[in-house]
């Protein structure tokens, strides 16, 4: 089972590479005969036809998501204190302004949330699935690297 926290193009990649298993399965179904190797090939698509309806449902939620965070929302976590500020959604993730960039070698620079971590939309706010502290440390820099 996919994890949610799978980005726009982790789960393309994914949706990609089940496609390709329907075209074998079913190719390989045609080319065999026999009630046993029917019956598994059968179970196999039934599965890989599974992962792609769920990869398709993950896929169709981030582009929501992504629709839905505008520029200048309030990020908050699950416990409702303040991550950041959105800047814009860029290769799905949140861009925080650099306002919210925290202390030290973060200070200064943008940092980046994934889409997958928003739990919802409340007003102009965006509530993420983990509590502030823990947001925290899942922010990543621009180059997809934990900060």
């Amino acid at each position: 089972m996919p994890e949610p926290s799978l980005s726009l193009a982790e789960i393309d990649e994914r949706i990609a590479a089940v496609r390709e298993n329907l075209t074998e399965l079913t190719e390989q179904a045609a080319a065999y005969s026999g009630a046993a190797v029917e019956e598994l090939a059968a179970k196999r698509i039934a599965e890989q036809e599974a992962q792609l309806d769920l990869l398709t449902r993950l896929r169709d939620q981030q582009l929501q998501r992504q629709a839905s965070v505008k520029p200048h929302m309030e990020v908050i976590g699950a416990d409702g204190v303040h991550v950041g500020t959105v800047d814009r959604v860029e290769s799905g993730r949140i861009k925080l302004t650099t306002a919210d960039s925290g202390e030290g070698r973060h200070k200064g620079h943008h940092h980046f949330i994934d889409l997958g971590l928003v739990a919802g939309i409340e007003g102009q706010r965006v509530r993420l699935s983990a509590n502030a502290a823990v947001a925290v440390s899942l922010e990543e820099e621009r180059s997809g690297k934990p900060t």
